[in-house]
């Protein structure tokens, strides 16, 4: 990273000169390097090492999903997430948005959350969409955090997550049998 940030530096004394000369061909193409490079420092910064937790993960992604929003403050509390579990699925089902929903959620094994009605745009047809936002679903970015397959102690990745996220859900995916954590994106 820190060659990056020294890169950085120089191609903004570039820049500078450039502009000041009125170069503006040359400026173009700084600032193209320049978003290169702070891309770059944003990857690395990704790569998260979280000293307290011995908590390790890459963001690998960034997917856009609609969820339904807890209309609580305690949503384990009574009986309210076995009602939230009947009215999601009668959203998703007159929504069209059933069988989107259920493909991609049994690809993945739920181990920990605060989030509990999620689909991905991509798994649902563009009428569904609309039709679960008209019912109060809400269109989010989340990302993609792998935190890899040797997880020896789980409960130090739900306590990270718990202490760093307002909303993700900890999940298994079954395919390479990954520990992921959705995360809305800030």
């Amino acid at each position: 990273m820190e060659s990056n940030l020294q890169a950085l530096k120089h191609y903004v004394y570039e820049l500078e000169y450039s502009i000041t000369a009125k170069d503006y061909e040359k400026a173009k193409n700084i600032s193209r390097i320049i978003k290169d490079t702070i891309s770059n420092v944003e990857n690395t910064i990704n790569n998260v090492t979280d000293c307290a937790t011995a908590v390790y993960y890459n963001q690998i992604n960034e997917i856009e999903f609609l969820y339904k929003p807890v209309d609580v403050k305690d949503p384990y509390k009574g009986d309210y997430l076995e009602r939230f579990a009947k009215a999601r699925t009668i959203d998703l089902t007159k929504a069209l948005a059933k069988e989107g929903h259920d493909k991609f959620w049994l690809q993945h094994t739920v181990l920990n959350a605060n989030v509990f009605g999620l689909v991905p745009v991509d798994f649902i047809s563009d009428d569904s969409v609309k039709a679960l936002i008209k019912m109060g679903w809400v269109r989010v970015n989340v990302d993609v955090l792998d935190f890899g397959q040797d997880n020896s102690d789980i409960r130090n990745i739900y306590s990270y997550c718990e202490q760093s996220f307002d909303n993700y859900i900890a999940l298994v995916e079954e395919e390479t049998n990954s520990t992921v954590v959705l995360k809305f994106a800030s």
